[in-house]
């Protein structure tokens, strides 16, 4: 009888004893024999290879590339691109004094920019894109404007690493200055690549996320022109979940239209209005900090309008999106004025059935008009009679009013946040006319406080140019800890395609 060892244990207890394990072990253990690699890999790959975050270097993605080749590839459903640019580095971040080391190592990480410009710019990234979209069946693509940086921590880019390694420069907790109208350009053009790469190679995603959390883009970056209507509509009218993060601050193109019967005007949003016409399958819409919130809001409540347009050619508003098959709406920091809310949940009545509204100021009365308590209960009244299709409602750390006569909205639990799942709605509802105690709002913004874009505190940035301050700090990486990061090294991963495994 053969001695008990690893290779006679049950899977089960294989896969319990790795999840004790940090990475470099568990990639030690896996890597032991053919045995115990083979009967890890299923539970190995789910939990590292399931979403992965890649740069756009030809490092980053030749890896991803070579993922969507392996077997591997079946397991990788959610695909994150960031727009990270490498530039110059601040002059304080050079080291002193000069040494033919550290002047090495300044050439090295010279070079890695060089060679992202000209990768970026002749559209190799594309290119690599679509190789390994098609080979591969995601269920979710993201862009984000990091790697995961302030506020959130979380694992890096892979590439990273790669870059650290080869010039000993701690990029994640350096700043860089890309020239600011080339960064842009990049930074939007991001959105359109990923956008064609998942047309040209028939990749269909349910889910596509947009974090734009800082104020490197903004609108531009959902511009799909006529010429790339061919490749991308299939993808957008696939999809089933959108999710759409701006900074509040962000600068955006403003576009000029010409509603019939109004003068022209300039709007922020133009092309992400015209995005979301697109979505004729979405169920699930995350809309957070917009720029002209109540604009935006104004337009996407909207009746949807068949008409022809008669206006001055070439100013045509974008139309209100249908969003026929809309079940979840999620809206975060934004201002949205009472009646606005109210038409929205009453022309998706049809289909909506989940709502929820975070972080943000509702507006219930006109400046000047009635007190926001006597404003409450007719909203409330209002919301009950058109919220009643509902079955999931969330309130978390909304203010009422307008301007400086604003109240929290804390509920009978003591608690500033409301979750309601259940056929009674309408009855939950009117409750909360004499349940719901607002008090008065008399807090100021905290340091670092960026989650939130009321025009009490806006008010009181007038003198601080934010832009400015956002671009000296926006190219920061995350200062995560090394224990994090480790579960997404180089190393790691080149054991994984060169190991035992391969």
């Amino acid at each position: 009888m053969p001695s008990p060892n690893l290779t006679t244990l049950p899977v089960e207890i294989l896969i319990q004893i790795a999840s004790y394990l940090d990475t470099p072990n568990y990639q030690a253990f896996r890597l032991t024999c053919r045995g115990i690699e083979d009967s890890l890999f299923r539970a190995f790959a789910q939990q590292y290879f399931r979403k992965i975050q890649f740069m756009r270097t030809e490092y980053s993605l030749q890896a991803l590339v070579d993922i969507s080749k392996s077997r591997l590839s079946s397991y990788l459903r959610h695909v994150v691109i960031t727009t990270h640019l490498l530039g110059p580095r601040s002059p304080s971040a050079r080291p002193r004094p000069w040494s033919i080391e550290s002047d090495t190592r300044e050439e090295k990480y010279s070079r890695m920019c060089d060679d992202q410009a000209v990768f970026l710019s002749i559209g190799y990234d594309q290119d690599m894109l679509v190789e390994a979209f098609r080979n591969l069946k995601l269920e979710v693509v993201g862009i984000h404007t990091q790697p995961s940086h302030y506020p959130y921590h979380g694992p890096s880019s892979y590439g990273i690493s790669h870059i650290e390694r080869e010039t000993s420069i701690n990029i994640r907790h350096e700043t860089t200055f890309p020239a600011e109208t080339d960064r842009r350009t990049k930074h939007a053009g991001c959105v359109q690549n990923v956008l064609i790469a998942l047309g040209k190679s028939g990749s269909a995603p349910k889910r596509f996320e947009v974090d734009m959390y800082n104020s490197k883009f903004g609108d531009d970056a959902f511009n799909i022109p006529p010429f790339m209507e061919k490749a991308v509509s299939p993808v957008l009218s696939n999809l089933e979940a959108v999710y759409v993060r701006f900074h509040p601050y962000a600068a955006l193109t403003k576009r000029l239209i010409a509603p019939q019967g109004q003068s022209p005007s300039k709007i922020e949003t133009y092309h992400l209005r015209i995005f979301l016409s697109w979505l004729t399958q979405a169920k699930h819409l995350h809309i957070q900090s917009p720029r002209q919130p109540q604009r935006f809001f104004e337009w996407f409540a909207a009746p949807v309008s068949n008409e022809d347009y008669d206006g001055p050619p070439g100013l045509e508003p974008p139309r209100s999106p249908a969003l026929p098959m809309l079940y979840e709406l999620e809206i975060s920091q934004v201002e949205l004025h009472s009646f606005h809310l109210l038409a929205i949940v009453k022309k998706f009545s049809a289909t909506l059935r989940k709502l929820s509204l975070s972080k943000s100021l509702l507006i219930t009365c006109d400046s000047g008009a009635t007190h926001v308590y006597n404003a409450w209960p007719g909203f409330i009244a209002q919301f009950s009679r058109v919220g009643s299709c509902l079955t999931e409602l969330f309130l978390n750390e909304i203010d009422v009013g307008i301007g400086r006569g604003l109240a929290a909205m804390r509920f009978k639990d003591g608690s500033y946040s409301f979750s309601y799942t259940g056929p009674d709605m309408k009855t939950v509802l009117g409750d909360l006319a004499t349940s719901v105690h607002l008090e008065a709002d008399s807090s100021e913004p905290e340091d670092g406080d960026e989650d939130w874009s009321g025009s009490e505190y806006e008010n009181g940035l007038v003198d601080f140019d934010f832009e400015d301050f956002v671009d000296e700090y926006d190219d920061l990486l995350d200062e995560i800890d090394q224990d994090l990061n480790d579960d997404m090294n180089e190393d790691f991963m080149i054991e994984t395609f060169f190991g035992l495994g391969q």
